[in-house]
């Protein structure tokens, strides 16, 4: 049997072109950092999915995006990065992918998922909190770092988390579509207000970074409200969320068993655009 670890964008693709193929997931929903919720009657992704250009299987439409900085010149000391993700990247065109949420939904009835913790793999058995299961060959979408500690290897491999705020507002114009904040101290770094989503409401996605602690949620609305984005008394929609592994720093050789295969951008360990994920999987 196929294993393939994680149900994330990458994991689904990757899953509908293998034969006899289960999906292990530890999250009640699929898609990973593109899985979405319902707010006020309309499906939310948990991310916006923001292309520099259009590829296949993804349907686009061409946004606009007024860009806004602050002590932008900061932003990779306030990250602790040498250079952005493309995700953290913005232009004033890029394009929407309008179809992902239906992709998502149409690969998550095709494929078999087991939602399960994975505690520990090694060289034979896959150990989740719900059993163990053998594969023949496995295929990583989850953390490569992950995986290398499991089997005992040692890693340098290191990675930024992000908190994400899905915050729904009255439909009003705020000045601007992105708006990106170096200052150190301000705890987010970005606001993306996703305003094609909706004809009645501003959908506004903060980035929180962090490393180590979790942030503080007072501080962050607290921020939000000195820098006159949004206020707590505004909010008719809020959804949030940690994602581990957001920005993913440091190289790593192959030196797994054979029967591995790594793909995607936590599997690569690297900071692939969503285009790049799917000629990665393409390959894998």
């Amino acid at each position: 049997m196929n294993v393939v670890l994680g149900g994330g964008i990458t994991g689904l693709l990757l899953a509908q072109n293998l034969k006899d193929v289960l999906v292990i997931e530890n999250q009640p929903k699929l898609g990973g950092v593109f899985s979405y919720d319902e707010i006020l009657d309309f499906k939310v992704p948990f991310h916006p999915p923001l292309l520099h250009s259009s590829c296949a299987p993804f349907n686009v439409k061409e946004v606009r995006l007024r860009i806004f900085s602050k002590k932008e010149n900061y932003l990779l000391k306030k990250l602790n990065i040498q250079e952005l993700p493309p995700w953290l990247f913005f232009k004033e065109k890029m394009y929407y992918v309008d179809n992902l949420i239906d992709i998502i939904d149409t690969l998550s009835k095709k494929v078999r998922v087991f939602h399960s913790n994975i505690r520990k793999i090694n060289e034979e058995n896959i150990i989740t909190s719900k059993g163990i299961i053998k594969a023949n060959k496995i295929f990583v979408t989850i953390s490569k770092k992950f995986i290398l500690e499991s089997l005992g290897k040692k890693s340098n491999l290191k990675s930024i988390s992000i908190a994400e705020i899905v915050a729904v507002i009255p439909k009003r114009d705020i000045g601007w579509d992105v708006y990106i904040n170096g200052d150190n101290g301000v705890s987010f770094s970005h606001v993306i207000n996703a305003y094609w989503l909706s004809e009645l409401y501003n959908v506004l996605y903060v980035i929180i970074p962090f490393s180590g602690s979790l942030p503080i949620w007072d501080k962050i609305f607290s921020d939000l409200k000195r820098e006159k984005i949004l206020t707590k008394d505004e909010i008719i929609g809020l959804r949030s969320r940690i994602v581990r592994d957001a920005i993913l720093i440091g190289d790593e050789e192959n030196n797994l068993p054979e029967r591995f295969k790594l793909c995607g951008r936590l599997g690569k360990w690297k900071n692939l655009t969503l285009c790049e994920t799917v000629q990665d999987i393409h390959n894998c």
